[in-house]
Protein backbone atom coordinates (compact mmCIF):
# COMPACT_ATOMS: atom_id res chain seq x y z
CA UNK A 1 0.00 0.00 0.00
CA UNK A 2 2.84 2.42 0.86
CA UNK A 3 4.56 1.76 -2.48
CA UNK A 4 1.34 2.25 -4.39
CA UNK A 5 0.69 5.59 -2.67
CA UNK A 6 4.23 6.81 -3.40
CA UNK A 7 3.93 5.80 -7.06
CA UNK A 8 0.54 7.52 -7.37
CA UNK A 9 1.84 10.70 -5.76
CA UNK A 10 4.87 10.82 -8.06
CA UNK A 11 2.73 10.18 -11.14
CA UNK A 12 0.26 12.89 -10.15
CA UNK A 13 3.11 15.39 -9.68
CA UNK A 14 4.54 14.62 -13.13
CA UNK A 15 1.15 14.84 -14.85
CA UNK A 16 0.16 18.12 -13.26
CA UNK A 17 3.58 19.61 -13.81
CA UNK A 18 3.81 20.73 -10.18
CA UNK A 19 7.34 20.91 -8.77
CA UNK A 20 8.35 20.69 -5.13
CA UNK A 21 9.67 23.99 -3.80
CA UNK A 22 12.89 24.09 -1.84
CA UNK A 23 13.00 24.93 1.85
CA UNK A 24 12.77 28.61 2.76
CA UNK A 25 15.13 30.38 5.13
CA UNK A 26 14.07 29.46 8.64
CA UNK A 27 12.69 26.01 7.74
CA UNK A 28 14.19 23.32 9.96
CA UNK A 29 13.94 19.64 10.88
CA UNK A 30 14.88 18.45 14.37
CA UNK A 31 15.13 14.83 15.55
CA UNK A 32 15.16 13.74 19.17
CA UNK A 33 17.76 11.05 18.30
CA UNK A 34 20.07 10.52 15.35
CA UNK A 35 20.43 6.72 15.68
CA UNK A 36 17.47 4.32 15.89
CA UNK A 37 16.61 0.67 15.52
CA UNK A 38 14.52 -0.21 12.49
CA UNK A 39 10.86 0.41 13.30
CA UNK A 40 11.67 2.38 16.47
CA UNK A 41 9.50 5.46 16.95
CA UNK A 42 10.88 8.88 17.79
CA UNK A 43 9.78 12.53 17.91
CA UNK A 44 10.46 14.93 15.04
CA UNK A 45 9.84 18.68 15.01
CA UNK A 46 9.31 20.57 11.73
CA UNK A 47 9.63 24.36 11.51
CA UNK A 48 8.09 25.93 8.39
CA UNK A 49 8.14 29.66 7.55
CA UNK A 50 5.27 30.91 5.36
CA UNK A 51 3.56 34.15 4.42
CA UNK A 52 0.98 35.37 6.93
CA UNK A 53 -2.36 33.61 6.48
CA UNK A 54 -0.99 30.38 4.97
CA UNK A 55 -1.54 26.91 6.44
CA UNK A 56 0.82 23.94 6.41
CA UNK A 57 -0.06 20.27 5.90
CA UNK A 58 2.31 17.30 6.21
CA UNK A 59 2.50 15.17 3.05
CA UNK A 60 3.34 11.64 4.37
CA UNK A 61 3.03 10.08 0.90
CA UNK A 62 5.83 12.11 -0.71
CA UNK A 63 8.85 10.06 -1.95
CA UNK A 64 11.28 12.34 -0.12
CA UNK A 65 10.55 10.60 3.22
CA UNK A 66 12.63 7.65 1.90
CA UNK A 67 11.36 4.89 4.19
CA UNK A 68 10.62 7.10 7.21
CA UNK A 69 6.93 6.64 8.05
CA UNK A 70 4.76 9.31 9.70
CA UNK A 71 3.00 7.53 12.57
CA UNK A 72 1.05 10.50 13.96
CA UNK A 73 0.95 14.30 14.17
CA UNK A 74 1.10 15.01 17.91
CA UNK A 75 0.99 18.81 17.97
CA UNK A 76 0.82 21.82 15.63
CA UNK A 77 1.12 25.53 16.37
CA UNK A 78 1.70 28.86 14.57
CA UNK A 79 3.49 32.03 15.62
CA UNK A 80 2.88 35.20 13.62
CA UNK A 81 5.80 37.59 13.16
CA UNK A 82 6.11 40.79 11.09
CA UNK A 83 5.66 39.75 7.46
CA UNK A 84 5.64 35.98 8.06
CA UNK A 85 4.25 33.08 10.10
CA UNK A 86 6.34 30.36 11.77
CA UNK A 87 4.61 26.97 11.94
CA UNK A 88 5.80 24.26 14.35
CA UNK A 89 4.63 20.67 13.73
CA UNK A 90 5.52 17.80 16.08
CA UNK A 91 5.43 14.31 14.56
CA UNK A 92 5.93 10.72 15.66
CA UNK A 93 7.95 8.87 12.98
CA UNK A 94 9.62 5.48 12.52
CA UNK A 95 12.28 4.37 9.97
CA UNK A 96 11.94 1.11 8.04
CA UNK A 97 15.18 1.06 6.02
CA UNK A 98 18.57 0.05 7.49
CA UNK A 99 21.74 2.13 7.11
CA UNK A 100 22.52 5.85 6.84
CA UNK A 101 19.17 7.08 5.53
CA UNK A 102 18.96 10.60 4.06
CA UNK A 103 15.39 11.78 3.91
CA UNK A 104 13.56 15.00 3.09
CA UNK A 105 10.28 15.79 4.88
CA UNK A 106 7.70 17.26 2.50
CA UNK A 107 4.83 19.56 3.46
CA UNK A 108 2.15 21.41 1.50
CA UNK A 109 1.80 25.18 1.99
CA UNK A 110 -1.78 26.28 1.31
CA UNK A 111 -2.36 29.96 0.54
CA UNK A 112 -5.94 30.59 -0.51
CA UNK A 113 -6.77 28.28 -3.43
CA UNK A 114 -3.09 27.56 -4.18
CA UNK A 115 -1.36 24.53 -2.61
CA UNK A 116 2.43 24.34 -3.07
CA UNK A 117 4.52 21.29 -2.03
CA UNK A 118 7.71 22.24 -0.18
CA UNK A 119 10.74 20.04 0.61
CA UNK A 120 12.29 20.83 3.99
CA UNK A 121 16.05 20.54 4.68
CA UNK A 122 17.47 17.04 4.08
CA UNK A 123 18.18 15.12 7.29
CA UNK A 124 20.38 12.06 7.89
CA UNK A 125 19.21 9.25 10.17
CA UNK A 126 21.30 6.22 11.14
CA UNK A 127 19.10 3.11 11.34
CA UNK A 128 20.53 -0.14 12.75
CA UNK A 129 19.11 -3.65 12.80
CA UNK A 130 17.49 -4.95 15.98
CA UNK A 131 19.34 -8.29 15.57
CA UNK A 132 22.50 -8.93 17.55
CA UNK A 133 25.79 -9.21 15.60
CA UNK A 134 26.13 -12.68 14.11
CA UNK A 135 22.41 -13.45 14.12
CA UNK A 136 21.31 -14.96 10.82
CA UNK A 137 17.71 -13.81 11.09
CA UNK A 138 16.27 -17.32 10.84
CA UNK A 139 13.62 -18.68 13.19
CA UNK A 140 14.80 -21.33 15.62
CA UNK A 141 13.12 -24.76 15.26
CA UNK A 142 10.16 -25.57 17.46
CA UNK A 143 10.56 -27.97 20.36
CA UNK A 144 9.27 -31.50 19.62
CA UNK A 145 5.76 -32.29 20.85
CA UNK A 146 5.40 -33.85 24.27
CA UNK A 147 3.04 -36.66 25.11
CA UNK A 148 0.53 -36.23 27.90
CA UNK A 149 -1.16 -38.80 30.07
CA UNK A 150 -4.72 -39.95 29.39
CA UNK A 151 -6.74 -40.29 26.20
CA UNK A 152 -9.91 -38.80 24.75
CA UNK A 153 -13.23 -40.35 25.66
CA UNK A 154 -14.63 -42.80 23.09
CA UNK A 155 -17.85 -40.77 23.18
CA UNK A 156 -16.16 -37.44 22.36
CA UNK A 157 -16.15 -37.64 18.55
CA UNK A 158 -19.68 -39.12 18.26
CA UNK A 159 -20.90 -36.36 20.59
CA UNK A 160 -19.25 -33.68 18.41
CA UNK A 161 -20.80 -35.14 15.24
CA UNK A 162 -24.20 -35.37 16.90
CA UNK A 163 -23.95 -31.79 18.17
CA UNK A 164 -23.02 -30.44 14.73
CA UNK A 165 -25.90 -32.36 13.14
CA UNK A 166 -28.40 -31.08 15.73
CA UNK A 167 -27.17 -27.49 15.34
CA UNK A 168 -27.50 -27.77 11.55
CA UNK A 169 -31.06 -29.04 11.82
CA UNK A 170 -32.00 -26.22 14.22
CA UNK A 171 -30.39 -23.60 11.95
CA UNK A 172 -32.19 -24.89 8.83
CA UNK A 173 -35.50 -24.96 10.70
CA UNK A 174 -34.99 -21.38 11.91
CA UNK A 175 -34.16 -20.21 8.37
CA UNK A 176 -37.23 -21.96 7.00
CA UNK A 177 -39.54 -20.36 9.59
CA UNK A 178 -37.97 -16.94 9.02
CA UNK A 179 -38.42 -17.29 5.27
CA UNK A 180 -42.07 -18.22 5.70
CA UNK A 181 -42.62 -15.19 7.94
CA UNK A 182 -41.00 -12.87 5.37
CA UNK A 183 -43.13 -14.31 2.56
CA UNK A 184 -46.34 -13.83 4.56
CA UNK A 185 -45.37 -10.28 5.41
CA UNK A 186 -44.56 -9.41 1.80
CA UNK A 187 -47.90 -10.74 0.67
CA UNK A 188 -49.66 -8.38 3.06
CA UNK A 189 -47.64 -5.29 2.05
CA UNK A 190 -49.43 -2.96 -0.31
CA UNK A 191 -47.12 -1.40 -2.91
CA UNK A 192 -46.81 2.39 -2.61
CA UNK A 193 -48.71 4.55 -5.06
CA UNK A 194 -45.62 6.65 -5.79
CA UNK A 195 -42.13 5.27 -5.98
CA UNK A 196 -39.60 7.88 -4.84
CA UNK A 197 -36.86 8.65 -7.31
CA UNK A 198 -33.37 8.40 -5.77
CA UNK A 199 -31.57 11.70 -5.65
CA UNK A 200 -27.99 11.74 -6.88
CA UNK A 201 -25.63 13.94 -4.92
CA UNK A 202 -22.77 14.07 -2.44
CA UNK A 203 -24.64 12.05 0.20
CA UNK A 204 -24.24 14.46 3.12
CA UNK A 205 -20.47 14.78 2.71
CA UNK A 206 -20.58 18.47 3.66
CA UNK A 207 -22.03 17.67 7.09
CA UNK A 208 -19.20 15.19 7.79
CA UNK A 209 -16.36 17.33 6.43
CA UNK A 210 -15.17 18.74 9.77
CA UNK A 211 -15.85 15.87 12.21
CA UNK A 212 -15.52 12.76 10.00
CA UNK A 213 -13.16 13.44 7.07
CA UNK A 214 -12.87 9.72 6.24
CA UNK A 215 -16.64 9.37 5.83
CA UNK A 216 -16.87 12.66 3.92
CA UNK A 217 -14.11 11.79 1.44
CA UNK A 218 -15.49 8.28 0.97
CA UNK A 219 -18.82 9.84 -0.07
CA UNK A 220 -17.07 12.34 -2.34
CA UNK A 221 -15.26 9.51 -4.16
CA UNK A 222 -18.46 7.45 -4.45
CA UNK A 223 -20.44 10.37 -5.89
CA UNK A 224 -17.73 11.27 -8.42
CA UNK A 225 -17.26 7.69 -9.61
CA UNK A 226 -21.04 7.24 -9.90
CA UNK A 227 -21.34 10.34 -12.08
CA UNK A 228 -18.43 9.26 -14.28
CA UNK A 229 -19.97 5.80 -14.76
CA UNK A 230 -23.31 7.30 -15.78
CA UNK A 231 -21.84 10.00 -17.99
CA UNK A 232 -19.29 7.97 -19.97
CA UNK A 233 -20.69 4.45 -19.70
CA UNK A 234 -17.68 2.66 -18.20
CA UNK A 235 -17.33 0.99 -14.75
CA UNK A 236 -15.53 3.72 -12.82
CA UNK A 237 -15.72 1.74 -9.56
CA UNK A 238 -13.70 -1.11 -11.10
CA UNK A 239 -10.81 1.14 -12.26
CA UNK A 240 -7.85 2.50 -10.35
CA UNK A 241 -7.33 6.25 -10.31
CA UNK A 242 -4.66 6.06 -13.02
CA UNK A 243 -6.76 3.75 -15.19
CA UNK A 244 -9.74 6.06 -14.72
CA UNK A 245 -7.79 9.09 -15.96
CA UNK A 246 -6.58 7.23 -19.05
CA UNK A 247 -10.12 5.98 -19.74
CA UNK A 248 -11.55 9.50 -19.46
CA UNK A 249 -8.94 10.82 -21.89
CA UNK A 250 -9.75 7.93 -24.27
CA UNK A 251 -13.43 8.95 -24.09
CA UNK A 252 -12.54 12.44 -25.31
CA UNK A 253 -12.54 14.25 -21.95
CA UNK A 254 -10.30 17.29 -21.79
CA UNK A 255 -6.92 16.16 -20.46
CA UNK A 256 -6.72 18.91 -17.83
CA UNK A 257 -10.21 18.09 -16.54
CA UNK A 258 -9.29 14.40 -16.37
CA UNK A 259 -6.20 15.26 -14.33
CA UNK A 260 -8.23 17.38 -11.91
CA UNK A 261 -10.70 14.53 -11.34
CA UNK A 262 -7.82 12.07 -10.93
CA UNK A 263 -6.14 14.37 -8.40
CA UNK A 264 -9.38 14.67 -6.42
CA UNK A 265 -9.80 10.88 -6.29
CA UNK A 266 -6.16 10.46 -5.19
CA UNK A 267 -6.84 12.97 -2.40
CA UNK A 268 -9.87 10.87 -1.36
CA UNK A 269 -7.75 7.68 -1.35
CA UNK A 270 -5.06 9.34 0.81
CA UNK A 271 -7.65 10.45 3.40
CA UNK A 272 -9.61 7.16 3.48
CA UNK A 273 -6.74 4.68 3.32
CA UNK A 274 -3.49 6.47 4.26
CA UNK A 275 -4.50 8.53 7.31
CA UNK A 276 -3.97 11.89 5.56
CA UNK A 277 -5.95 14.71 7.20
CA UNK A 278 -6.03 17.91 5.11
CA UNK A 279 -6.76 21.31 6.62
CA UNK A 280 -10.39 22.45 6.66
CA UNK A 281 -9.74 24.93 3.83
CA UNK A 282 -8.40 22.09 1.67
CA UNK A 283 -11.42 19.93 2.51
CA UNK A 284 -13.81 22.70 1.47
CA UNK A 285 -11.91 23.15 -1.80
CA UNK A 286 -12.15 19.41 -2.51
CA UNK A 287 -15.89 19.52 -1.74
CA UNK A 288 -16.33 22.40 -4.18
CA UNK A 289 -14.49 20.50 -6.92
CA UNK A 290 -16.56 17.35 -6.29
CA UNK A 291 -19.77 19.40 -6.41
CA UNK A 292 -18.75 20.88 -9.77
CA UNK A 293 -18.10 17.38 -11.18
CA UNK A 294 -21.42 16.01 -9.88
CA UNK A 295 -23.57 19.01 -10.83
CA UNK A 296 -22.02 19.31 -14.29
CA UNK A 297 -24.08 16.32 -15.45
CA UNK A 298 -27.33 17.42 -13.81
Amino acid sequence: MRGALLTAAALCAMLLGVGVARADDGDAVRLSRGTLFVGQQQKMTLTVVTPVGATVEVDPAAPGWNGVEVIAITAQSRRDEPGRSVHTIELLVAPFLIGDIPFTPVVTVVMGPVATPRALPETLLKVVSSLAPGDNGELSPLAPPLSIAGAESPFLRPAIVGGVFAATVVLLLALFLAGQAVVRRLRNVRPPDVVPVPVRGLGGAEALLAEDPVGAYRRLATAVRTVLSERYGFPAFALTTGELQRRMEAEGVDRWQARLVSGLLEECDAVVYAGYRPAIERREADLTMAREVVEASA
